[in-house]
């Protein structure tokens, strides 16, 4: 491998110096044994030898001459003295070098974490072009070399760790540490900005999904703007999005597709739910809804949990539970019909893999059609598929597909894609349905067009909107939750409606006037004038209806990304 040729040259210099080091003190030895006669103590000899490293040996004094051995190890000791102090005086000066490098650095990224979620990251971001200063608290599995990152060590909770990896100047930074509550707590230390620092975004990894949807929730509510622009992922949410948008649904052409998916795990979740909002976006409303059977103990509990979770799955979804082993269901009578895909998603690997080689009626599909969750194991995918010289198993074996979760959550682009912009997309998506359903059409307003197309400014407006959430939400003494359990649920009232669609358009008033926007009947965005430049009572009913249309697709666009709208105290 390309990397281990990296680490050669280190690894024989310091074997090298190993070597030499051990034949210095053996020739000393025996020369000084020779010199000293046979009546010298072990203990004295020895010691002797040892101070050869000093330059200094009362034992030999100044009178030669010497053995040939003592001799070479009279220069030879000295010399590995010699190197291992310019050796050491090296990486002082490499490690002061590096840091004052990542302390100066501008618009690169932070990494944080030794584990493979941190290491796997640092390498893409490298292949994309990124600067990357990594904070980890040892070098193990650190690349050195120029292709390697800058690197700072301790521990990234550490403000003054932060500051020596120029986090004042960073772009992004990510924490990726094994601990979720570590990951939080360098999230929280980052945040603390001071005047005149680059604006950073901060993306903190949570291993435990609902941990992570009540984070978001939490993040999502808060009133006053963050100085940081913050999200928390999941490993397998992650993955799961990357997998289906690699490899897409494609429909056939006289049924609706099929799915398996064997786990109740989290990553087993995250695939049912991504196979819906795929779905949903490709299939018109005439079409058929996915059929999706999950197989596991716990298969129908999953499916209650998810649906009340994702309102949007049962109307994309047909999810069929067999609470039974898979080759209990497969051998059944009731078994599911041949799927298009299956996801074998344990957590336990070798579970997985020996699920997938033993359960031979997945073998039908076509190749790739058996998906395996796999981390530690997902390199083994070259001995099913590989090059015919590397291959191990037969061709059979060709419809399975090793799948690495960790590398494929490395996706730094995925990353970036964080639950403000998905809100974002959604209300522009709302924004799109309902100017459609009022008869507008597509050359109404330059914002009539799908988000791939629409202006920078208009998206940041949407991001805006999708910021200012947690305010007015606060101002009807409400709060966002995650959708975890029954009950508790707001509905807003027609009152509530108007406030709200009151308050947002205050809320883009105030920000278009700071734009330099002006009043005029007819909308010219190159000469920055809107009919909507005025007070919200001054607004004729059709603009109104727009913005209170968007306040009324609030809580389903919210239940779409797992969350709801909840008041603080009940009577209010």
């Amino acid at each position: 491998m390309a990397g281990d040729k990296r680490y050669t040259p280190v690894v024989g210099m310091r074997a090298l110096f190993a070597t030499a080091a051990a034949l210095s003190l053996l020739f000393g030895y025996i020369g000084l044994h020779q010199y000293m006669g046979p009546s010298a103590r072990f203990p004295d000899v020895l010691y002797g030898a040892l101070q050869l490293f000093v330059l200094e040996s009362p034992t030999t004094g100044d009178n030669g001459p010497y053995p040939i051995s003592l001799e070479i190890a009279r220069f030879a000791a000295p010399g590995v003295t010699f190197y291992a102090l310019v050796e050491a005086l090296r990486l002082v000066f490499a490690a002061e070098a590096q840091r004052l490098r990542a302390r100066r650095a501008r618009g690169h990224v932070v990494v944080c974490g030794d584990g493979p979620m941190a290491m796997s990251l640092s390498r893409q971001l490298r292949a994309t072009g990124h600067r990357v200063v990594h904070i980890a608290e040892s070098r193990i599995g650190v690349p050195d070399g120029r292709r390697g990152p800058l690197w700072v060590l301790g521990d990234a909770r550490n403000p003054d760790v932060l500051r020596a990896a120029g986090v004042a100047h960073a772009s992004a930074l990510y924490a990726c540490a094994e601990d979720s509550a570590t990951n939080t707590a360098v999230a929280l230390a980052a945040g603390r900005r001071e005047r005149g620092e680059r604006p950073l975004a901060v993306y903190a990894q949570v291993q435990d999904p609902e941990l992570c949807l009540a984070l978001q929730a939490r993040h999502l509510g808060t009133t006053d703007p963050p100085k940081i622009r913050l999200d928390f992922f999941n490993i397998d949410d992650l993955a799961a999005r990357h997998l289906l948008t690699k490899d897409p649904i494609i429909p056939p052409l006289d049924r609706p597709p099929r799915f398996l998916v064997v786990g109740a795990t989290a990553f087993g979740r995250a695939i049912i739910v991504e196979i819906a909002r795929q779905w949903r976006v490709l299939a018109p409303a005439a079409m058929w809804r996915v059929e999706v059977a999950v197989v596991d103990a716990a298969a129908t509990q999953l499916i209650d949990e998810l649906t009340f979770r994702y309102p949007f799955l049962s109307k994309a979804c047909d999810l069929t539970p067999y609470d039974e082993d898979l080759l209990t269901v497969l051998a059944s009578e009731a078994a599911p019909a041949a799927p298009d895909r299956v996801f074998i998603c344990y957590e336990d690997e070798q579970r997985a893999l020996k699920t997938a080689l033993i359960a031979d009626r997945l073998w039908r599909g076509g190749a790739g059609t058996v998906i395996v969750r796999q981390d530690q194991l997902a390199t083994l995918q070259a001995a099913f598929d590989g090059a015919r010289d590397e291959r191990l198993f037969d061709e059979v074996s060709g419809t399975l597909r090793l799948f690495g979760v960790v590398d494929a959550a490395c996706d730094p682009g995925l990353i970036r894609d964080d639950l403000g912009e998905r809100l974002a997309r959604v209300i522009h998506e709302s924004y799109l349905v309902a100017r459609q359903r009022r008869g507008d059409g597509a050359d109404e307003t330059p914002s009539m067009v799908p988000w791939h197309r629409l202006p920078d400014r208009l998206k940041g407006e949407n991001r805006a909107q999708a910021a200012d959430i947690g305010r007015k939400l606060r101002a009807i003494d409400c709060v966002l939750a995650p959708r975890v359990a029954a009950g508790g649920e707001h509905s807003l009232t027609g009152h509530e409606v108007s406030r709200l669609a009151s308050m947002e358009h205050d809320r883009w008033l105030r920000a278009r006037l700071h734009e330099g926007w002006r009043f005029a009947e007819e909308r010219d965005d190159d000469r920055m004038l809107h009919p909507a430049i005025r007070s919200w009572a001054d607004l004729p009913d059709s603009i109104r209806t727009v913005n209170s249309d968007a306040i009324r697709e609030l809580p389903a666009m919210l239940a779409d990304s797992g969350f709801r709208i909840v008041r603080m105290r009940e009577g209010s």
